[in-house]
Formats: structure tokens, sequence, C-alpha cells
């Protein structure tokens, strides 16, 4: 493994190549291969168009634009798709309004995958869905002040590790980590990754804060490769989870960095990762293997 270490490594910036693990760091993290996720057949519909009453600090509704507004939602564009993610704009509450539509769920063609963003709200009512055996992404905060800055929320870290239990009980429920979302600060990811060593997740994701125009964190910066680092090695000797790097991650010279670290320390799925890493796999012979669905589909 050493020839595809060090040309890995020549494709780093040189400010990025001391986070890198050593040699024998790669070696433990076999096997080598990369699941490439790219997810073309899994349709993003807001239940609330572009509509959301939460704003939090790091997001202020801008990602349901690129969504599948329910209300324009023609029943025979899902036939080019094979999952959908159920997801929209939260109430002041917190929570997606996915119990309001369980019905029209329900009507969606029994060959689509589900994956619900629920946001912050009881298992209960959704129950019905589970004859769909649908993925749940469940978002995990890392600490009281991220929840009450950034959420705008009034609860607690322990509220939504109560509630991630409540869900796991009844669902396929993914945690996902959003590395600096404080801004790009220390946002609490390693209590976070505690909480779900200890409940024995067998897989969770992780996404990267990016600052977003239009939003109060516009002109934050994202968290430093060293603290992104810190994280990927602290989950790595603290759980035996499948780790998944997810979509929304800054882009550029910084995503080619986090990309091809994240797979030196171990994490074999990634969503749309960078040319530069595929290519040097290609030239190893690093099996590749191909997903067309959203992440949390893909465990």
């Amino acid at each position: 493994m050493s020839a595809i270490y060090d040309e890995l490594l020549s494709a780093l910036s040189p400010q990025a190549r001391d986070l890198a693990p050593d040699l024998s760091g790669l070696t433990a993290n076999q096997p080598g291969y990369l699941d490439k996720i790219s997810p073309t057949r899994t349709l993003s519909i807001s239940l609330t168009d572009h509509g959301c009453e939460q704003n939090c600090a790091h997001c202020n509704g801008h990602y349901l634009k690129g969504m599948q507004m329910l209300s324009k939602l023609q029943t025979d564009a899902l036939n080019e798709y094979d999952a959908v993610l159920i997801s929209g704009g939260s109430s002041r509450n917190g929570s997606v309004p996915v119990a309001a539509h369980i019905d029209t769920i329900l009507a969606l063609p029994e060959n689509l995958q589900l994956n619900l963003h629920p946001g912050y709200q009881p298992v209960e009512p959704l129950l019905p869905l589970k004859k769909r055996k649908p993925v749940v992404s469940f978002d995990l905060p890392g600490s009281d002040a991220v929840i009450r800055n950034i959420f705008k929320l009034p609860y607690r870290t322990e509220d939504y590790r109560k509630l991630f239990i409540s869900y796991a009980k009844h669902f396929d429920t993914i945690a996902h980590i959003c590395i600096g979302i404080n801004g790009g600060k220390n946002s609490g990811e390693e209590s976070t990754l505690d909480f779900l060593a200890e409940q024995s997740v067998k897989q969770a994701v992780f996404i990267i804060f990016r600052p977003t125009p239009g939003t109060e964190l516009a002109s934050a910066q994202p968290p430093e490769l060293k603290r992104v680092c810190e994280v990927f090695r602290y989950a790595r000797n603290r759980m035996k989870s499948q780790l998944l790097l997810g979509c929304m991650r800054p882009a550029a010279t910084y995503r080619r960095d986090v990309d091809i670290l994240a797979w030196l320390y171990g994490i074999r799925k990634i969503v749309q990762p960078h040319h530069e890493l595929i290519s040097i796999l290609e030239r190893h012979n690093i099996a590749i293997n191909e997903y067309k669905n959203c992440c949390a589909l893909n465990f």
C-alpha cells in the first residue's frame, strides 16, 4: 500500500499532508476499496415546498430550493427513480410535517425506497410508515449551544439523544453529524460519537459545515482540516461502525483534501468523491463500487 499512500499524500495540499495518518494507519483500515455514491436515482421531495419557519443559522431554507416541491410533483416523474428523500422545511418547534402527509407517502409506488428526514418530533405519529420500512436520517447535534444558537430550538442534547433511541427502536435510523456546524468551530462532535458508540450503532454519516449565502453564517469559515481529521481519528478509534462522508461539505481544494484524508482514515463510503481520489485509486486497481441512491440507503 506504500505506493498508493505516497500518491495520495502528494495529491494533498502541503498544509494537509501532515494531517494524514501514517502508513500503518492506512494498512490497519483495510480492506482497500471505495463506495462511490452518486445519488442520481433518489428524488429529494420537500413537503413544504420552499418554506421553512425554523430558519437555522447554517441553512435558512436554502437547500429546499434544490428539492422537488410536493405541490408540483408529477407521479410519472417517479418512474425515473429508485428512492425518494422525504424532507422539507421545519416548523418553529423543529419538526418536518411528515405525519400530516402519511397517506401521500404511503401512496408512493411500492418499489421506491424511502428515506425520511423528520427533524425533531415524536416517533409515534410516524409509526404507520413502518410498513414501508423506511430509513430515517436523524441529525444529532453535539451540544446545547448548537441547538440553541444554530437550530434556534429550546431543547437539550439529551432530548435529541432520547429521541434518536426512540426512532432506532422502530426504524433503521442513521445518525448525521455535521462537523463544525457551530460556524466552523468545535461543535461537540466527540460527545456525539461517544453516545453513538454506547448505542453500538452500525453506521453513521459525517457532513461538514459549509458557509452558505443568505444565512447568518455566510461569512464564517469551514472547520479547519486539522479539526476534521481529529473527528475522523476519534471516530475510527471509538467506533466499530461503518462511516460515510455525505453530500454536504465545502468545495474545491478543501473537498479534494477532505475526501483523500477521509479515505486515508478508513472512510470507504463517500458521496460524489473528488475526481483526484478516484483517479489515484483506479491507477492502483483499488475496487470502486458505484451506488446511485441517497447515502443513508447504501449501508
